[in-house]
């Protein structure tokens, strides 16, 4: 019996010892964790109900350079109802009302609503959707309703901003405006203009302290616990929405008629370098058209023909020849090494002078003057290309500008090819954009300009200069003269494009591409600047690969597309038009005898709130043969004069 007590007093001792010591290692543990890991405990504890969460700011927006809009930030709110904060009692005094204030605002039935916010009370749900995409006015409402004017917490009010992004010209240049997006690791990629400019655009984020509820669902807190975004600055962009129109629709509309793989159009603003407009579209496998990748800022090719007339620059900058310099082009074909160049006139052009050889745009001829002229001195020929800065990128804010290439004879591939190769643009690689600012540089009188996509301010350019002189004024001069006998001239490979209102100076191009395989391609172009005695834009227009049973040269396929542009963008440009011509047509007489201004035309908005001296030419271009007495604005006022010819008399100020 004594054994026995004394074996149950030491198992008594045992676990009474092991609770002591299990009670000490409790309390220890519970210091342990309240003194001395707490802080952290409470963070971890913290961090899984509380955060601090990102709030995007509003991106700046894009604007052209007239001030409407290429990209919006459009801001809209998601409203949600968090039923467990809100009390029995406040839930069935107010949600009858609340529900009627809610049909109202989004013409939706009371019912509806209504049923919305009881299942939401009767399962306790803590983020029950009430409506998407509310805008910031009817937000203002819905903070004012029964309920929901008591806020996050007594009203369950849950409000979740969303950022989008819009653009109003919706396809059209959508590679040039672009777009950003934002990695997990918070890196930024995208292209075009929303990406260059990216660090104005974005601004700067916001914080909001939110609390975890149920479902992964997070609550904001309230206004207090949050840090607002800072908005990004909005940038005005060089394009002109007209402009952009009518440059994309033109080069559609010819890409569709002549099955083109893709093509490219840009408008530059001759003094400035400003672009004005600029379409790039590339066909899909179901043959339809869209911005696909901004070919006249990363694709170089061998630009062909219009390489021709950084040719006769280097010839006459060297004194090489003079525009009336005879050549002999033979039979219209040059033999070097077993290879052939040949001019597209069977049996040539014989005897012509280089004024011609670039009108007709004889191969043999450009070919003959260059290889006979630097024959023995290649490097100078190259020099000279290099000194006009052809073999430099333009540096342009929009990433992925290509490299140009012109051929040296100090590179490892030069041979006995490449100089009579490079004469009409083969061995050689530019970008449109290349060409074009070339070409530019001639209508600028010899000042190379930077192409531009964003202004300082819509009345100061960001111009900049990248050559202020790519040859002599006597060397401007001739070829001046030279790119508008190629339009205006009898025998002018774009003679075609001829216009009897104004004149336009340019040069066309047929390059082969793929022609060492048995589909040998096309690419078809057309580059100059309008008018010519005063030119105001420039602009060059490449289309690849053209079907060839329906055309393939530059005349037939690309300077059409020019011609469309020039005509359109002259006509909206009353400042172009000169004002000691008027236009002699059978058309309705415009006076302004007694301050009235008499017209007949359709389109009054054309012409009210502008003064009657800028929108003269713009009249003079629809038809009409203007006189005018005095000065004034164009007000709203005005009566109609004759119903059925639709004349009306508009008062000037």
């Amino acid at each position: 019996m004594e054994t026995n007590q004394k074996q149950f007093l030491y198992r008594l001792y045992l676990v009474a010892g092991v609770l002591v010591f299990l009670g000490l290692g409790i309390g220890y543990k519970i210091f342990h964790i309240q003194y001395v890991d707490g802080n952290d405990y409470r963070k971890i504890a913290k961090n899984n109900t509380l955060q601090n969460f990102t709030i995007s700011p509003e991106r700046g927006n894009i604007f052209s350079d007239d001030g409407s809009l290429l990209a919006a930030s459009t801001i809209s709110f998601d409203i949600y109802f968090d039923a467990v904060t809100v009390s029995d009692a406040n839930f069935s005094k107010y949600s009858k009302e609340l529900s009627k204030e809610l049909s109202k605002t989004f013409n939706k039935s009371e019912k509806t609503f209504l049923d919305r916010l009881n299942f939401a009370k009767n399962n306790n749900k803590r983020y029950h959707l009430i409506n998407r995409g509310v805008s910031i006015e009817n937000l203002n409402k819905i903070r004012q309703m029964p309920l929901f004017k008591m806020g996050g917490v007594r009203g369950g009010l849950i409000i979740e901003k969303k950022n989008s992004r819009d653009y109003p010209l919706n396809k059209i240049a959508e590679r040039t405006i672009g777009y950003e997006r934002i990695s997990k690791d918070d890196n930024f990629s995208g292209v075009g203009l929303e990406h260059a400019f990216g660090s104005k655009l974005r601004g700067k984020n916001g914080l909001q302290l939110m609390q975890k509820i149920s479902n992964g669902k997070w609550k904001p807190i309230s206004s207090s616990n949050k840090i607002e975004p800072i908005p990004g600055n909005d940038i005005i962009s060089t394009i002109n929405v007209g402009f952009q129109d009518i440059t994309h629709h033109s080069l559609l509309k010819q890409l569709e008629d002549f099955e083109a793989d893709h093509g490219t159009a840009v408008v530059m603003e001759t003094n400035t370098g400003e672009i004005k407009a600029i379409s790039n579209l590339g066909r899909t496998s179901e043959g339809k058209y869209y911005e696909k990748l901004n070919y006249a800022v990363g694709e170089h090719f061998e630009p062909g023909s219009t390489f021709k007339l950084m040719s006769v620059i280097a010839a006459f900058e060297d004194d090489k020849v003079e525009p009336n310099t005879i050549i002999d082009t033979g039979k219209g074909v040059l033999s070097f090494y077993g290879n052939k160049v040949r001019d597209s006139k069977p049996g040539g052009y014989g005897k012509i002078s280089v004024n011609d050889a670039f009108k007709f745009s004889s191969n043999t001829g450009i070919v003959k003057i260059i290889s006979e002229s630097y024959g023995n001195e290649p490097h100078k020929f190259s020099d000279r290309l290099f000194n006009m800065g052809l073999n430099n990128k333009l540096g342009l804010s929009i990433l992925g500008e290509s490299s140009p290439r012109i051929p040296h004879p100090n590179d490892k591939n030069w041979n006995g090819l490449s100089l009579p190769w490079m004469a009409y643009g083969y061995g050689v690689l530019l970008s449109p954009l290349q060409i074009l600012t070339f070409y530019n540089s001639v209508a600028n009188n010899g000042e190379m300009v930077k192409p531009v996509f964003i202004r300082q301010s819509r009345l100061e350019s960001n111009k900049v200069v990248l050559n202020p002189s790519i040859c002599s004024e006597d060397t401007l001069n001739k070829v001046k003269l030279m790119l508008e006998n190629v339009v205006n001239d009898e025998g002018g490979t774009a003679n075609n494009i001829q216009s009897n209102i104004y004149r336009i100076a340019g040069k066309t191009g047929t390059g082969q591409v793929d022609y060492n395989t048995d589909n040998m391609q096309y690419i078809s172009s057309f580059v100059g600047y309008f008018p010519a005695d005063k030119p105001k834009y420039s602009c060059i227009v490449i289309i690849h690969k053209p079907n060839k049973k329906k055309g393939y040269y530059g005349a037939t396929v690309a300077a059409p597309v020019f011609k469309k542009i020039a005509d359109k963008i002259y006509s909206l440009t009353p400042e172009l038009v000169n004002y000691n011509e008027t236009k002699k047509i059978n058309s309705p007489q415009i006076s302004n005898k007694g301050k009235t201004l008499s017209i007949d035309i359709d389109n009054l908005s054309l012409i009210i709130g502008k003064n009657y001296k800028n929108i003269l030419p713009a009249l003079e271009n629809l038809g009409f043969n203007v006189s005018f007495i005095g000065t004034g604005m164009v007000i709203k006022d005005f009566r109609i004069k004759n119903k059925s010819q639709k004349n009306i008399v508009i008062s000037l100020t």
